[in-house]
């Protein structure tokens, strides 16, 4: 009763995992797209540019393996119950 909204986030949560799929999709590929963009030409900043792109593709791959257990547990899990 204090989060009225998890109970919204519940009947909807195959839209809610679709819509968040598709994001999480869409970033994947933009992720991808710019791995072989240049950086800049001053060392700092072409070392910073490398982290950065390191630390993305890292993040992306973290939220991929959150929304696979959260599907898990929302989707999988349930019906072998």
């Amino acid at each position: 009763t204090a989060v009225p909204q998890l109970v919204w986030l519940s009947e909807h949560k195959a839209g809610v995992f679709g819509v968040a799929s598709a994001m999480l999709a869409i970033s994947g590929v933009l992720l991808w797209r710019a791995r072989r963009l240049p950086c800049p030409s001053d060392p700092s900043l072409a070392r910073a540019c490398a982290r950065l792109r390191a630390t993305s593709v890292a993040l992306w791959w973290a939220a991929a393996v959150c929304m696979l257990v959260g599907a898990t547990f929302a989707f999988i899990l349930p019906v072998l119950a």
